[in-house]
């Protein structure tokens, strides 16, 4: 909790599969939120990976071969990128075991260290909301009338921010009233 309290990033990756080491990162997004709440920058790219998309993958995530063709720029660029976007911020991911499963694969990969706290919106939204059956994106997105994820990861990101502001003032409100 204390992460929300100052500056912080809240990021999202498509990958092409489940594996962090048969898979590929195919887009990353990240914004910067000041403390108080306002997103003051974005970055969204994808990426040009060394196989195909496949087909479920561009079904779900709406990213086609022609895309990452045109617009993908090299791993080692958009990490690097990516990297120098969230400077030494503590970054947020909506469970992020598996962001950053694939995150410390592709530092691996290119030589590059990521070494960011990490944080996890899916832990917090437990913690905020125990009463909830389930804790995935799209069913805190729709308990919070935030955006419904889409699996392109710049909205996706959009969403976990409000996941985290509203976990964030929910658990200081009900720390507040403990206290009280």
């Amino acid at each position: 909790m204390l992460a929300l309290g100052g500056d912080f990033v809240v990021a999202d990756l498509e990958t092409t599969g489940l594996s962090a080491s048969s898979c590929e990162i195919l887009e990353f997004a990240a914004v910067a939120v000041d403390i108080e709440g306002r997103i003051t920058r974005e970055f969204s790219q994808v990426v040009r990976i060394a196989g195909r998309v496949p087909a479920f993958i561009a079904r779900l995530t709406g990213i086609s071969q022609q895309e990452v063709t045109r617009q993908g720029q090299p791993i080692e660029q958009v990490f690097g990128d990516f990297r120098a976007f969230v400077g030494a911020a503590p970054v947020f991911f909506h469970n992020a075991a598996f962001d950053t499963r694939f995150l410390q694969a592709t530092s691996q990969r290119c030589g590059l260290p990521f070494d960011n706290d990490t944080y996890c919106t899916l832990r917090l939204a437990r913690h905020a909301w125990p009463e909830l059956p389930s804790h995935k994106l799209g069913i805190l997105a729709a308990h919070l009338g935030a955006a419904t994820p889409t699996h392109r990861a710049l909205a996706d990101v959009h969403t976990t921010v409000a996941v985290a502001l509203a976990a964030r003032a929910r658990l200081a409100a009900g720390r507040a009233h403990v206290g009280a």
